[in-house]
């Protein structure tokens, strides 16, 4: 016999709170938006309100030499520079130096850190040595690898002679104008990146590479199954590090080659390029501030990019 077993239905009831608890509530609240006001105010007057007034000076042809007003030209700047050679040649200039320079510094930083979390001696005294460069003042290594790119005097062409190999213009050779910054630059963040990886390494549990030993497995084989996979994600942070900053270099091309690029423009970044419009004799803020807006908008997309690849990184890992 079939018996009727009767369910208990469960209704959910709102919970009904008094007013006092509601008041209590949104004290606490705005107690933590008080707490945090002091860094809104900061962030509004240092980074978001100038960023406004850099877009809003775009489309004005401004220029700070004019004590009157400002005359409204719209999308004027942003059509100069889509119809400008210098720009175009600006942004492929720099598009060729962030595809050179990242990967060049992902790979030396990771390849020192695979190093370093092997068995060499010292490590401290080899930690120290390649994170030095990055918290020197730029100006002083910039100073130094300035010499170090002498035809006549410097290292390199130095080292070149001993190998009775011939000596080479590096800061006034368009052919090697822009390979010579991104070797200063290569040298002076890797170490950056290198403390990053490190992180990331010494997260990696030991049993796993022990593991994959025992079962036979080579040194390659445990890096590409074991240690790349999980440091995925890490690579994808450095990656939009390096790109970010390596879209904005400007000191070190405007330190070893001066504000045009070298000889024929060849270091011409978008940096550099937006210095000569905003800063020269004849400034052109409006037209600079467009050059930073552009700018902007391409590292922001970028940055957009690696972090869904950042997100699936890290999604595969946990899988």
């Amino acid at each position: 016999m079939k018996q009727n077993v009767s369910v208990p239905e469960f209704k959910t009831q709102k919970n009904k709170h008094s007013w006092f608890w509601h008041l209590r509530h949104w004290a606490s609240t705005g107690q933590a938006y008080v707490y945090l006001l002091p860094a809104f105010i900061v962030l509004a007057l240092f980074s978001y309100g100038p960023a406004a007034f850099v877009f809003y000076m775009s489309l004005f042809k401004w220029s700070f030499l004019n004590q009157g007003v400002q005359p409204f030209i719209g999308l004027a700047n942003y059509d100069y520079l889509l119809h400008s050679s210098t720009f175009w040649h600006a942004l492929q200039t720099t598009v060729l130096y962030v595809v050179i320079s990242v990967p060049l510094q992902l790979f030396l930083a990771l390849f020192l850190a695979l190093c370093l979390m092997s068995g060499i001696r010292a490590k401290a005294f080899w930690r120290l040595v390649i994170f030095t460069p990055f918290i020197t003042p730029l100006v002083a290594t910039t100073a130094i690898w300035y010499w170090m790119f002498d035809k006549y005097h410097g290292l390199f062409d130095n080292l070149l002679r001993l190998v009775h190999l011939p000596a080479i213009d590096w800061l006034g050779d368009p052919h090697w104008t822009l390979f010579s910054i991104i070797l200063y630059t290569t040298w002076k963040s890797s170490g950056f990146s290198l403390v990053i990886f490190l992180a990331g390494l010494g997260n990696i549990p030991p049993d796993l590479r022990d593991a994959a030993r025992v079962d036979g497995a080579g040194s390659w084989q445990v890096f590409r199954h074991i240690t790349w996979p999980i440091l995925t994600p890490i690579t994808l942070v450095v990656m939009l590090l390096s790109t970010i900053e390596a879209f904005k270099m400007f000191q070190p091309a405007f330190l070893l080659v001066g504000p045009v690029g070298g000889p024929d423009n060849a270091a011409n970044t978008l940096g550099l390029y937006l210095f000569s419009e905003g800063f020269s004799t004849d400034p052109h803020d409006g037209r600079g501030a467009a050059i930073s807006v552009i700018l902007f908008l391409l590292v922001f997309i970028i940055s957009i990019v690696q972090f869904s690849l950042s997100r699936r990184g890290t999604q595969a890992v946990d899988a």
